[in-house]
């Protein structure tokens, strides 16, 4: 998918989220999780199974408290291809590759922009490749 030259400037802004909840940005603190995931958000993991927005945040809550929230960048990760299309007046669909330390995940976001902030709506990863060396 190739970004159109006019979405560029939002692409750069919401990739400053990305990889969702692999950023401090998101993961800080229950009121940055609440500015920014949206009430009715779901997710679909790499491993396919299903999450609430009351989950993911007890997930995150917890590697808060056990300080493992650490942004993608401090851990070595790395993003390629991103991309974006706007698929509704304000909804914007944001792609991209994260090479782990162990594994490669597509990944898809939903995006909305409302109220003068953006709100996350949707997300998803697909293990593409596994088993990398570390």
């Amino acid at each position: 998918m190739t970004t159109p030259d006019e979405l560029r400037p939002i692409l750069d802004e919401l990739m400053e989220f990305e990889p969702l909840f692999h950023r401090t940005r998101v993961a800080m603190s229950r009121d940055e999780f609440g500015a920014v995931v949206d009430p009715g958000f779901r997710e679909i993991g790499a491993s396919g199974a299903r999450y609430t927005r009351d989950y993911v945040q007890s997930v995150v809550e917890s590697r808060r408290l056990l300080g493992e929230v650490n942004d993608a960048g401090e851990l070595g990760w790395t993003i390629d291809r991103p991309a974006l299309n706007r698929i509704a007046p304000d909804v914007y669909l944001v792609t991209y590759r994260l090479a782990q330390a162990h594994r490669v995940t597509e990944r898809s976001s939903i995006w909305r922009f409302t109220e003068n902030r953006w709100s996350v709506l949707f997300h998803q990863g697909t293990v593409v490749e596994s088993g990398l060396e570390a």
